[in-house]
């Protein structure tokens, strides 16, 4: 019977009852097309303008950082430099905010809405466009990227080295960076040289942190709460030295948070869209996870309780394997090589002792890199305002209470909790195993995952907040003045001018750790330096080469393999040791 129903619904009906067949007018399907292209515009216009201006902020405002004419190396060119920076910024702020404001009092609904949007996604390409202007001015005058040929930066370009000379890397780190890297080289730019690729690549990779968070939580949440959410988090894990790492990290979070919201809705879902759906969160996961795969493998465990706890076991059990089979097919389809690659290097040990790694396991304050202490004698990091906790460590584990205790249901908040725990649980467990395997085996690194985890806790703490509070405040101005009109509520001006500032103060903090400083002072700044150290490709010194003399840049750099030893020995660096078998390595640099 359904069968016949079918056939009758899709076949045109016969004999003496059958309609003539309707007419269409001529003007109407002349009009279709456009109807369309109106729909589709109204509907992804607003979007596309988010993703131009986001992008297009933090590019631009990079960019405009070639114009600062200070010196980067004397401490009164740097002050100079980033005040110039902080006005060029304050300005552009000012204008967004005014566009704001003269909307929010003139403007229809709609129209308000769209400057919304279009104006959080400027702030978030200005957050992080600071930061990238802070490095085109610490790098002024020198092509080469922070750290020159040393540290990991040496593994990096040996390995797109190889991919420039061969086609391929031999090697199970994570390959979009240095084949990025190698291919740009290939293809005749930057002079052919990996090097000099470098360096813009890592900027541009820090400017575009900031909108491409707020892009993916924008997934989720509404335009205001995805800029605090997607900037804030972004900026506390500024790393300029290795981008690419803080940049997986605050992206992977809302495509998790996003998986969950379509599993739990797949019911409602076409067969077609429930694949479609997942096999796009799946190439996601998989182009991240080319970039940097430590925070998928540290997320691993949380994720798996989360989408235990999501999954539609009653309403279309079925709809939601679909969903979760189809992103792993999307995810193997990018990554499944590599993911191989990666599997069959489990016998590789990670000796690589630090600052980090001396630290007391359940601390998640300050990193050295934010300190002046770290080589100085006493044990790092010392002692906090609270019982040994730092005021940021006493503030998001309030926030961590307040986001479980307001919205433990909601895959915005599962997400991130989710990601701690299992890194909180991870970071134990290989710290204990520490000794009796003599290997690190990146555990210092889940800090990073945790501050950044309970930052965007802390923060969906106070949007779930102020969203209990809305309706209170509501009722008590309509007691107020019944009869009359809401006055303007200037909710957008306020967040967008909190964001900004904190886009631009911690922007400076993390440009001025960048900008050059002699090695003796122990710094981030070191990094900086020891680029303008270095013969450009003309031969000439960098303009602000220690006392005007440079070495040259290694003409062919080679992926450094470093020995592993029978006893591990850690120590601080006030300690170091010289008895054979011991690794003592430097936290900021290594030859």
């Amino acid at each position: 019977m359904k069968t016949a129903t079918t056939l009758e619904a899709a076949e045109p009906a016969t004999g003496a009852h059958q309609r003539p067949p309707r007419r269409v007018p001529q003007d109407l399907l002349s009009r279709a097309p456009q109807d369309l292209l109106r729909r589709v515009a109204r509907r992804w216009g607003p979007a596309a303008g988010e993703v131009a201006v986001a992008t297009a902020t933090a590019l631009g405002f990079t960019v405009w950082g070639l114009s600062i004419a200070n010196s980067p190396v004397t401490r009164v060119g740097q002050v100079s430099g980033l005040s110039t920076l902080q006005l060029r910024f304050a300005v552009v702020v000012l204008v967004v905010l005014a566009v704001v404001g003269w909307v929010t009092v003139r403007a229809t609904d709609r129209v308000k809405q769209i400057t919304n949007r279009l104006a959080a996604a400027a702030v978030a390409g200005l957050g992080t466009g600071f930061i990238g202007a802070g490095q085109i001015f610490a790098l002024r005058g020198t092509p080469w990227p922070l750290n020159g040929p040393y540290g990991d930066n040496n593994r990096i370009l040996g390995w797109a080295e190889e991919v420039l000379h061969t086609g391929a890397m031999d090697a199970f780190y994570p390959p979009a960076v240095p084949y990025t890297i190698g291919y740009l080289a290939k293809a005749g730019l930057f002079d052919g040289e990996p090097a000099l690729a470098f360096k813009w690549v890592f900027i541009a990779i820090v400017a575009l942190t900031g909108p491409a968070a707020y892009l993916l939580w924008r997934m989720c949440l509404k335009p205001l709460p995805a800029l605090a959410l997607g900037l804030l988090p972004a900026l506390q894990q500024t790393l300029p030295h290795k981008p690419y790492s803080p940049f997986v990290l605050v992206l992977l979070l809302p495509l998790i948070a996003k998986l969950l919201l379509w599993l739990r809705a797949s019911p409602r879902f076409s067969t077609r869209g429930t694949v479609l759906r997942g096999g796009f969160l799946g190439l996601l996961f998989g182009l991240l996870f080319l970039v940097y795969s430590g925070w998928h493998l540290w997320s691993l465990p949380g994720v798996i309780v989360a989408v235990l706890f999501f999954y539609p076991w009653r309403t279309g059990p079925l709809r939601g394997l679909v969903l979760l089979g189809s992103a792993l097919g999307g995810f193997l389809l990018v990554a499944g090589v590599y993911l191989r690659v990666l599997l069959g290097a489990t016998s590789t040990r990670d000796q690589w002792c630090s600052g980090y790694t001396l630290t007391e396991p359940a601390y998640i304050g300050t990193t050295p890199l934010s300190s002046r202490a770290w080589d100085e004698p006493g044990e790092y990091p010392g002692f906090g305002e609270f019982s040994g906790l730092h005021m940021y460590a006493v503030i998001v584990l309030i926030g961590l209470g307040f986001a479980v205790a307001l919205g433990l249901r909601k895959a915005v908040v599962v997400a991130p909790l989710a990601c701690f725990g299992s890194a909180w649980l991870i970071r134990f467990w290989l710290a204990g195993h520490m000794e009796a395997d003599q290997q690190v085996q990146l555990f210092p690194r889940t800090m990073i995952q945790i501050q950044v985890t309970l930052t965007a806790l802390t923060v969906l703490a106070c949007v779930l907040a102020a969203q209990r509070l809305a309706p209170l405040v509501k009722r008590l101005r309509a007691e107020e003045k019944p009869g009359q009109a809401p006055p303007q509520r200037f909710t957008a001006v306020g967040v967008l001018l909190a964001m900004a500032l904190a886009g631009g103060m911690i922007g400076s903090f993390f440009s001025n750790q960048y900008l050059p400083t002699h090695p003796d002072e122990k710094l981030a700044g070191t990094l900086a330096w020891q680029a303008h150290q270095f013969r450009k490709p003309d031969g000439s010194c960098p303009k602000y080469a220690d006392k005007g003399k440079c070495k040259p840049f290694p003409t062919r750099t080679v992926a450094e393999n470093f020995t592993e030893v029978d006893r591990m020995v850690c120590e601080y660096p006030w300690r170091k040791a010289t008895r054979e078998g011991w690794i003592v390595l430097d936290l900021m640099t290594r030859p």
